[in-house]
């Protein structure tokens, strides 16, 4: 495969950033959204108009909300949407894929790909479809507008696995086409195990929520994560890193994670947040209904919780911010997250995860 054509699924901050830097790049570019006036807005031009890091003005040449017809003949799916939603576009995509098609989850927050891949199994025709995620999205930037993107910095590394894991390195050759920055690891409970934003933006959010109802602007990083915050973040840290440790793995600490992908260094998590050049124009959310709670909450927190008592890692301080969104958002999340039945791990012992992964 000399050049990947893309399909691009989620016309959000990061769909337009994916496929306006992919075309500008001079790959071929489909883009979907559920969104029919958005999908519209986007057809009067056909464009989509990049600035920050990565400059210019792009060309896409199909933008639709008929799934059948962007992914039809593609490569790589790159899917960029809120991961509530990956269930649902993967039921919604399953009837169309083709064999060795390679759906990427952008991220692929907690257990992505193994949700994602357990409905393929159960509802496509395709006997081939490799799946993969990462475990953080490639670019900051925000979409002020439909055919406007600001991206405000591009990750030094981002992870990627894949099931099949013994396709990771040739799905990285793939992407590197395009995206040097994407390196593979083992398997996908890596990727799933370093998904950060749970840790970044659910314990955050809620502990800022006075601030957040009074309509205070803050900026959500440099004023948000104050150093107490900052401290129980890395807690939670200690206890996303015992269940990797539970599972084999010496996977990098927050800090480590931050050195890596923005290139700064810090004595402490503190620190290191207050040096993110991508950061600095970041706001915090106006409402208490977002993302950084009803999706990193049931998507991030939810499957590290039941992965720690799956594994006999104790998880006190991430139990305690789901407990807490539960009461402030009134939800049920553990309820409506990944649980190990949704990611096809119920009854599974650690030895048969490891099994289960390697094929």
């Amino acid at each position: 495969m000399d050049k990947p054509n893309y399909a691009i699924i989620g016309a959000g901050n990061g769909g337009h950033a994916f496929a306006a830097h992919l075309n500008l790049m001079g790959f071929n570019v489909n883009l979907y959204d559920i969104d029919p006036e958005r999908v519209t807005e986007l057809q009067k031009t056909q464009t989509i108009k990049t600035t920050g890091t990565v400059n210019g003005e792009a060309h896409i040449d199909l933008i639709s909300n008929d799934i059948e017809e962007v992914i039809k003949g593609t490569d790589i799916i790159m899917i960029v949407i809120p991961s509530v939603y990956h269930a649902s576009i993967a039921q919604k995509m399953a009837p169309y894929l083709a064999d060795d098609q390679i759906v990427v989850l952008n991220p692929g927050a907690t257990g992505g790909a193994l949700e994602v891949s357990f409905i393929f199994k159960k509802e496509s025709k395709a006997e081939r479809v490799i799946v993969a995620e990462t475990n953080t999205l490639l670019y900051a930037c925000r979409s002020p507008k439909v055919g406007e993107v600001i991206i405000s910095g591009v990750k030094d590394l981002v992870r990627v696995a894949t099931i099949p894991s013994e396709e990771a390195k040739r799905i990285e050759g793939l992407l590197n086409l395009s995206f040097p920055e994407f390196k593979s690891v083992p398997n996908i409970m890596w990727t799933s195990l370093e998904n950060v934003n749970a840790l970044l933006h659910p314990a955050p959010t809620l502990l800022n929520a006075g601030r957040i109802e009074t309509k205070v602007p803050f900026k959500y990083y440099l004023d948000g994560v104050t150093p107490s915050i900052a401290m129980l973040i890395e807690k939670m840290d200690e206890e996303r890193l015992g269940i990797g440790e539970m599972l084999g793995l010496k996977l990098p600490s927050i800090l480590d994670w931050y050195e890596e992908s923005y290139g700064v260094k810090g004595n402490t998590l503190y620190e290191s947040i207050q040096k993110v050049e991508a950061y600095q124009e970041i706001n915090g959310p106006t409402t208490l209904n977002t993302r950084y709670i009803f999706e990193d909450i049931p998507t991030g927190l939810v499957p590290l919780s039941e992965l720690g008592k799956m594994v006999g890692a104790i998880t006190p301080t991430i139990d305690a911010i789901i407990e807490l969104g539960n009461v402030i958002l009134k939800r049920n999340f553990r309820e409506d997250g990944r649980s190990l039945g949704k990611l096809g791990l119920e009854e599974k012992g650690i030895n048969e995860i490891h099994t289960l992964l390697s094929v």
